[in-house]
């Protein structure tokens, strides 16, 4: 069997096992393509940032699957005049034209290594997206503790509009993952990735080791002004390796209309 007929053999191998099964396979093969990739993209971010004007970034965001045809500028105006910044001085950019799909296809690459490069290049600050992929996100550590740019007072006014993920959960995980690699074994997740997922508010009270990653901006007002997300509910969260956390802690409150 030559190498072309066992790749295939494997993709075969794939079929219905979801996001996770797919990213390894793809990710044991092409990693060296991925990183070359990365690096090439994070050279044309930091590129087309010094073009841009050569004007620093008070706030570079993306949402994922806003599906919105206006586009952000007004948001952008918005939270500009909200939180004080002279845009003669400094950028505020929302890309809302950012689409990925549930599992993962070979249209995403492009796109989730675009997303990689700004986590890398410390570029990416708030990150929105529909509740599928913002829990496969989330599920990777992406984002921030929100307790350290939100107060407990806060965090306890919005209540259920705060999306926690158990971290005693990832970690294990991730321990299985790791241990199913080591084996050579394909890693099968709980099957999310399927049609049939429906996303499920968790009680952190249930939770060993509550994490507060995100913020439901289910039937947000500004967004659907804005024709963002207006079939979908989204998460709003930060990207852990932001230098504006604070900037974009108060980008969450101004879409909450705080």
């Amino acid at each position: 069997m030559n190498i072309n007929e066992e790749k295939r053999h494997q993709w075969q191998a794939l079929k219905g096992m979801g996001f996770k099964a797919h990213w390894d396979y793809f990710w044991d093969y092409y990693k060296i393509h991925v990183a070359v990739g990365i690096f090439a993209i994070v050279m044309l971010v930091m590129l087309i940032h010094d073009i841009t004007g050569n004007k620093p970034y008070a706030l570079d965001s993306i949402f994922v699957n806003a599906n919105s045809f206006m586009g952000a500028e007004a948001i952008e105006a918005g939270f500009a005049e909200y939180e004080g910044i002279d845009t003669n001085e400094n950028n505020v950019f929302i890309d809302t034209n950012t689409s990925l799909s549930p599992s993962g296809g070979s249209m995403d690459i492009s796109m989730m290594e675009k997303i990689y490069a700004m986590i890398a290049a410390k570029e990416l600050d708030a990150f929105l997206a529909d509740t599928e992929i913002f829990e496969k996100y989330a599920n990777n550590e992406m984002f921030l503790d929100l307790r350290e740019v939100f107060t407990e007072e806060e965090l306890a006014e919005l209540g259920d509009k705060v999306y926690y993920l158990d971290y005693a959960e990832i970690e294990r995980q991730n321990e299985l993952r790791k241990q199913q690699m080591e084996n050579g074994e394909l890693y099968a997740d709980d099957g999310s990735d399927e049609a049939t997922y429906e996303f499920v508010r968790q009680d952190p009270s249930t939770m060993e080791n509550p994490i507060p990653y995100g913020i439901i901006l289910e039937n947000n007002e500004l967004l659907l002004q804005n024709e963002c997300y207006t079939e979908q509910t989204p998460i709003a969260g930060i990207s852990a390796s932001s230098e504006r956390k604070e900037v974009s802690a108060d980008f969450i409150r101004y879409l909450l209309g705080k």
